[in-house]
């Protein structure tokens, strides 16, 4: 497993230590509330809040590396436990006593420090060593016509590529300049599987590790494993599909952009939540602590997590309780829900699971259990949500989620006074692409479409599929001449694009209608000038891009 940073290694330590230096001061409250408990000034109340102190420290001490002390505290709460509302009788009383006499002898023994380590503090950073600056792409096929045709395409995309038609040209390029991606041919003359061995000669020759995609004319799994071998991501199929290679391009050159996991965790022991809180941030994860369960449903509004971290058992309420109330808001119902406490009865957590959890982790729990915990359930609710919020076929926001990023565009815009467009997009002559070349070919091009978008447009705009062969751009803080430029652009591109399909090949191209906020300042005004603006380019001969009146 991966070093962790530096600091968060020393927060942890800073963690731990603080929790070691509080230690003794709880023996003593734990001694005052005992000694209230078993007097007779106690009630219910009471017992039921002492047995609250021992459930926490039970699973925060071995939390910190101080087993145990923890081993200890669990053992007095489940002879408390079994008494059930009986009164403890004078030998309980006794042996409790002396079992806190222990706790005070055992609250400096510490865990050796390699369990510690082991169990606390190595945890592994993220790393993202992707540059995504880099736009070179390196194409290699002595098939010189086929891959100077690929190498155009691709270009249109926005990236820089570079075409070599022998494999020794291809060698001593990428020692001048690594490239994001090379696309490599499989067969070349006099040698069967000569592409995968020249990337395995790269590799031998400690060369960076560059991701290739191999193409070739052989459905072969002989060739298919060469590929694999040779560290080939992808092996494709000639001719190749234009929006499949650009989709695993975009893939391997940039990676996966994903907005950080969020997660609430909800749990009185303060020192036990920032530790876990630590533990998910080192994983690139964004977390909210809250110490109070009563205060969650405000933080769910507005923090939007990805899942709940619950303890079972705090002031107020107790966690299947939280969860069952959380559940019956119809926007939370699907959230994943995960226990965690030191709570070992089976029968109680699966009494809680029932109750609305989704999982039961038990205190104390391994850092990278709880990170694959948390990661595996986070990842499902944002596959659930994409399904939700995304068009199936292209991966873009719908129509409804569009229009909701442009409502917080334009807040946002109005804000800070800044400038923000809403442009819409409409491929020219769609519908008989789908009469004469099928309704297959006729998604293609809407995929296609839909990555050369993403692709050129910036990080920073959204792109969403309004339904049929018509997308959405919002381009923040953008003048309209800006946007013309960039959609115009967009525009010339995609006309270059060579579409293929069993019946043939064909050109098609796009149109536009861009509508500038503040010039234009709702919503609905928005939307309508865009549709017009798109009308009045449409009816001028189309493969062009208007801007609405000003």
């Amino acid at each position: 497993m991966a070093e962790p940073t530096v600091s968060a290694k020393d927060k942890l330590q800073k963690l731990r230590d603080r929790f070691a230096e509080q230690l003794p001061k709880k023996v003593e409250q734990m001694k005052d509330a005992w000694n209230i408990v078993q007097g007779m000034r106690a009630d219910q109340a009471e017992m039921k809040n002492f047995l609250l102190t021992l459930h926490t420290l039970s699973g925060s001490a071995p939390s910190f590396g101080f087993k145990a002390f923890g081993d200890k505290v669990r053992e007095i709460e489940t002879a408390l436990k079994a008494l059930g509302s009986s009164a403890p009788t004078q030998s309980v009383k006794l042996w409790i006593g002396m079992k806190m006499q222990e706790l005070a002898e055992t609250a400096d023994i510490r865990t050796e420090q390699a369990e510690v380590q082991m169990g606390v503090l190595q945890i592994g950073a993220r790393s993202d060593n992707v540059d995504k600056s880099n736009k070179l792409v390196i194409v290699v096929d002595d098939d010189s016509a086929l891959g100077e045709h690929l190498a155009a395409q691709i270009e249109c995309f926005g990236y820089d590529v570079r075409f070599y038609n022998d494999l020794s040209a291809m060698k001593k390029a990428v020692m001048h300049a690594t490239p994001a991606v090379i696309i490599s041919d499989m067969n070349f003359p006099g040698a069967e599987f000569a592409g995968a061995e020249a990337i395995m000669e790269l590799r031998r020759e400690n060369c960076p590790t560059i991701p290739v995609i191999f193409m070739s004319q052989r459905n072969m799994l002989e060739a298919r494993l060469k590929a694999v071998q040779a560290g080939g991501q992808a092996y494709f199929l000639k001719p190749v599909a234009m929006c499949d290679l650009v989709e695993k391009l975009d893939n391997l050159a940039f990676g996966t952009v994903q907005e950080p996991y969020r997660v609430l965790i909800v749990d009185d022991d303060v020192e036990l939540s920032q530790l876990h809180a630590t533990i998910l941030q080192e994983q690139g994860m964004s977390t909210r602590v809250i110490n109070d369960p009563m205060q969650m449903l405000k933080h769910m509004v507005g923090f939007r997590p990805d899942l709940v971290l619950l303890d079972m058992y705090m002031p107020g309420c107790n966690g299947h309780e939280l969860a069952r109330a959380i559940r019956q808001i119809e926007d939370y119902d699907g959230i994943p829900i995960v226990f965690l406490s030191a709570e070992t009865s089976v029968d109680i957590q699966l009494e809680a699971i029932r109750m609305g959890g989704d999982d039961f982790l038990t205190k104390p729990i391994h850092p990278e259990f709880l990170i694959s915990s948390v990661i595996i359930r986070a990842e499902r609710m944002r596959i659930v949500r994409k399904f939700m919020a995304r068009d199936s076929l292209t991966g873009l926001l719908n129509l409804v989620k569009t229009q909701e990023q442009l409502e917080m565009a334009l807040i946002r815009a109005k804000k800070s006074s800044s400038p923000c467009i809403y442009a819409l997009i409409e491929l020219d002559d769609f519908q008989a692409v789908n009469d004469k070349y099928g309704y297959l070919s006729g998604d293609r091009v809407i995929v296609m479409t839909a990555l050369l978008l993403k692709r050129r447009v910036r990080a920073s705009d959204v792109v969403g599929r309004c339904g049929g062969q018509k997308f959405a751009v919002i381009m923040p803080d953008t003048e309209a001449d800006a946007a013309f430029m960039i959609l115009d652009k967009i525009r010339e591109s995609f006309a270059r694009i060579k579409h293929e399909c069993d019946l043939g090949e064909f050109h098609l191209t796009l149109s536009g209608g861009i509508a500038p906020y503040p010039q234009i300042n709702d919503v609905v005004a928005l939307n309508s000038e865009a549709a017009k603006a798109l009308a009045k380019a449409r009816n001028s001969g189309k493969n062009r891009i208007e801007v609405a009146d000003r």
